[in-house]
């Protein structure tokens, strides 16, 4: 991981030091070629150059400031690669060296500054000093505003050039590794490192709000149902299943039941629970995030209906790896979700369940490849269990998002703006469609 720490000693005090420290994480691209990424007020066409950002400073290593946000790097993979241009500015061939160089406006720059003065024998003299600026574009997250609008700089000023160079080497790593498709190992982060309550806490809030309406008919779908049967068929008699993301329990966990298995269920809203413990007072219920499970080898088998899949690839890899630590040795997991918007990736903070949240979507083949990038699970099954019925609702759904998301636009922009309105009468050339995951446990080194 990109870090740089600032150790603080007070001298003839028995205390010890204060260490400040800022790190960086890039946990991968934001999507593929043919993707768009919708944030802040416009598009950019190519989510393979954009990347999702983890950064936290804290102060004794407790969080004073996290947040997630998403980095742009297109000339930069045009011109040279970033290793070249770091070695430019290490020779003093250049005096910058960053990255973030398109919208949005979220940037990581080392600088060197010269400086002259005249001192007391009226002589010229001159020193250098290194700044690191790390700049998180918050309104185009979080406002849906233009990018530039709304800004959170964390700024260290003369720093050791060894320590500048240093971050950023480490962030040049990281950066190549995302380019080319990797992500970071979530097991090689200490416990509770990616820990975000605001994307927790913001998400329970809208499902506390909706517990008592939310309903899914989930095996109303035969394709669905027979995956499921088919799995469970393979778990052993009475086994142990964790529901993830469980919300109320119907009809998921009522569906389990009925195969005389023993089952637990995890959620984050306590309001969901308490409708799934009413319903179900004979299952153990756990008021957790997947990414907060702290199970070893405690099911035969875990399945999750839509939540796993719509969590933020940083939440999605942490709870791939909970999962995987949950399981028993060759423990079989079930993942389903939909693909709602097949051409895009984005945006993190929006409404859906007509409540705001923080979520993410992912097609059926970047699910598999990243259950099985770090060696976590073999996939063993994919398949698009999309119906006639399920295909025409999906795009009404779409008709319907469409609609609103244009709605949104024009009312953020000035009246001389115009922007025509959407042709609804035509289906989306990458339709939405659901699908199913089914992959085994593997045992690591």
């Amino acid at each position: 991981m990109a870090k740089i720490e600032v150790t603080k000693v007070l001298e003839d005090q028995d205390a010890p030091p204060s260490v400040e420290c800022i790190e960086v994480n890039v946990w991968g691209k934001c999507g593929q070629s043919d993707q768009s990424v919708n944030i802040g007020s416009g598009s950019n066409f190519d989510a393979s150059v954009n990347y999702w950002l983890e950064i936290r400073y804290s102060v004794q290593d407790i969080p004073v400031i996290y947040t997630r946000s998403v980095i742009m790097n297109y000339k930069m993979e045009l011109d040279s690669t970033w290793s070249e241009r770091l070695e430019k500015f290490k020779d003093g061939e250049t005096d910058g060296f960053g990255f973030g160089d398109v919208l949005p406006e979220t940037g990581i720059f080392l600088t060197r500054e010269k400086h002259t003065y005249t001192d007391s024998e009226d002589k010229q003299q001159s020193w250098v000093s290194y700044r690191l600026k790390i700049s998180a574009d918050m309104g185009v997250i979080f406002g849906q505003s233009s990018p530039g609008s709304r800004k959170m700089d964390i700024r260290l000023d003369e720093i050791e050039f060894e320590e500048g160079v240093g971050f950023m080497t480490a962030l040049v790593e990281e950066f190549e590794q995302a380019s080319g498709g990797l992500h970071p190992d979530p097991s090689k982060f200490p416990a509770g490192h990616s820990e975000w309550p605001f994307a927790r806490d913001l998400n329970r809030l809208a499902y506390d709000k909706i517990s008592t309406t939310y309903a899914e008919k989930y095996f109303k779908s035969n394709l669905l149902t027979k995956a499921f049967d088919d799995w469970l068929e393979q778990m052993p008699p009475g086994g142990h299943i964790l529901d993830a993301g469980c919300g109320h329990g119907d009809p998921v966990i009522a569906h389990l039941l009925e195969k005389g298995l023993r089952v637990t269920g995890s959620d984050l809203s306590p309001a969901m629970l308490a409708r799934a413990r009413e319903q179900f007072p004979g299952v153990e219920f756990w008021e957790k995030a997947v990414t907060q499970i702290q199970a070893e080898a405690v099911f035969d088998g875990a399945c999750s209906f839509s939540s796993m899949l719509y969590l933020d690839k940083i939440d999605f890899l942490h709870g791939v790896y909970r999962l995987h630590r949950a399981l028993k040795p060759g423990g079989l997991l079930f993942l389903y979700s939909f693909d709602l918007h097949p051409g895009w990736r984005g945006f993190p903070y929006d409404v859906d369940i007509n409540q705001w949240m923080w979520a993410n979507t992912y097609g059926m083949q970047e699910a598999a490849d990243l259950l099985s990038e770090h060696g976590f699970f073999k996939v063993l099954k994919t398949e698009n269990v999309t119906t006639e019925e399920d295909r025409a609702e999906l795009i009404e759904r779409w008709r319907v998002w469409t609609q609103e998301r244009y709605e949104r636009k024009v009312k953020r922009l000035s009246p001389e703006y115009h922007i025509p309105a959407p042709d609804l009468s035509k289906t989306p050339t990458r339709p939405a469609y659901k699908y199913i995951v089914i992959a085994q446990k593997l045992e690591r080194d």
